[in-house]
This record gives C-alpha cells, sequence and structure tokens, in this order.
C-alpha cells in the first residue's frame, strides 16, 4: 500500500481550463500562487496533486492542495524498484531513471514498489534536481 508522509502541502489555485489528476506532477503557472499539469518531462514541477480537480470545479473556486516537501504517493508510468531515482513524464507520472533520458528527476522511491503502469508508489521529493 502506497503512502505519504505530509511535511508541507501548499494551497494553490488551479489555471482557468486546466484538469489537475491526483498523485501526479504539477508545474507554476506563471501567475501567483497558481499551478497547472506539467506538460514536458524537463519541466521543473512544484509538487504533486493530492487530489483530482476537474475544470468544472475549478470554475466554482475550487483550489489544489500540492504536497511539495517531503514523501507523496506518485502515479507511476512502468515497474520502479523501492530505492530507484525516479523521472518525469509528459503526463505528470514518474518513471524508473534510465541513462540521459534529457527527464527530470523528481525524487526516489522509497516505499510501494509499482510493477505496473497506473501503480502508486511512495516518492521522496528532490527539488530543483537536474536533468537524466
Amino acid at each position: 500500500m502506497p503512502w505519504g508522509n505530509y511535511q508541507l502541502d501548499k494551497g494553490f489555485v488551479v489555471a482557468s481550463g486546466q484538469t489537475l489528476t491526483k498523485f501526479r506532477a504539477v508545474k507554476l503557472s506563471g501567475n501567483s500562487e497558481e499551478v497547472t499539469p506539467v506538460t514536458a518531462i524537463a519541466d521543473s514541477p512544484i509538487g504533486f496533486a493530492q487530489f483530482g480537480v476537474t475544470a468544472a470545479e475549478v470554475l466554482r473556486g475550487k483550489g489544489a492542495s500540492i504536497r511539495v516537501w517531503g514523501v507523496t504517493e506518485a502515479e507511476a508510468s512502468a515497474a520502479i524498484a523501492i530505492g530507484q531515482l525516479c523521472t518525469l513524464e509528459t503526463t505528470g507520472q514518474v518513471s524508473p531513471l534510465v541513462g540521459a533520458s534529457g527527464k527530470r528527476i523528481v525524487g526516489q522511491c522509497v516505499g510501494s514498489p509499482a510493477t505496473n503502469a497506473g501503480d502508486r508508489i511512495a516518492l521522496l521529493l528532490f527539488h530543483g534536481a537536474a536533468l537524466a
């Protein structure tokens, strides 16, 4: 069973027309305290959404809780073993570090290893990390 360890969750506004998926990476939009889903492997995420937010909910003023520090649950795009470094996918999912891929390194799997795409892992977040 995946788990998280809250150290710092921050409330953010979700950019208009955007949908956030639970346990996927988000980035700052460029507007004050506003986030949007990551869209590129080299994006610099601010954290991981702790619950999903639909575009309709955004119109009604619902914001998002983003884990910016600590251990978060993160959705895997492939099998990931405990101890493996993880990189960012364009979907906001994480994948195991494999060579010089140009993907952003976002953390390390510290629990609940993934055996399939869509599984959730416990991810220790890294910030300002380099590209693989």
